[in-house]
């Protein structure tokens, strides 16, 4: 495959490109790292993104943190490092509910 193609890839195409997992490239695009879209529930990568990320991962520059488009997490300048937990419903069994009634 030539760099310039026009068709969005797969994550198992850039796998195997980067022989890496398709899992691993899933994760960079839901971090926000890769920049990519959703068709349904599939998730595709433009190839302009593609020469973005091995661009900025050739080049360990701060500036291709900014350059690049990201939907993901943002840092505020200056803070440390903020964890958000968020509590799940308790779940019962349904024979522990109908005991209560």
């Amino acid at each position: 495959m030539t760099m310039t193609q026009s068709r969005p890839v797969t994550p198992e195409i850039l796998a195997d490109r980067w022989q890496c997992s398709a899992e691993t490239v899933r994760q960079l695009y839901k971090r926000g790292s890769l920049r990519g879209f959703r068709v349904g529930r599939m998730i595709r990568i433009p190839w302009e993104a593609v020469e973005e990320y091995e661009k900025c991962q050739q080049s360990a520059s701060d500036a291709c943190e900014a350059d690049t488009a990201s939907i993901g997490m943002t840092r505020r300048q200056g803070s440390g490092p903020v964890i958000s937990l968020r509590h799940a419903p308790v779940r019962r069994r349904k024979s522990e509910q109908t005991n209560k009634n």
